[in-house]
């Protein structure tokens, strides 16, 4: 049973759009992949730089600190001693329990 010359052109158009779609979709695809891609490395760029800055945070801090405390034990080194002694004695009483 052969096909009047209209629908084998009806025919022929309607692969030839279907092919068209399909690459269209696939290139759609292949798109959206790639920019969930550069999301996500995006996302990934900014929790690092935040985690950088949090750590050089509490890097200072911490030297910070210790500077405060260093300063201190300068200021008053004998009561400085008798704390360091007592957190000890304590520490090592709880420990022997």
């Amino acid at each position: 049973m052969e096909l009047p010359a209209d629908s084998e052109k009806d025919l022929a158009a309607l692969r030839a759009d279907l092919a068209a779609l399909k690459n269209d979709v696939a290139s759609l695809v292949e798109h959206i992949k790639v920019g969930v891609k550069s999301s996500a490395h995006d996302a990934v760029d900014q929790v690092r730089g935040g985690v950088r800055g949090v750590s050089r945070t509490a890097a200072d801090q911490g030297q910070q600190s210790a500077k405060a405390v260093g300063d201190w034990v300068d200021q008053q080194p004998m009561l400085a001693v008798l704390i360091a002694v007592g957190v000890g004695y304590f520490g090592l009483r709880a420990l022997l329990r």
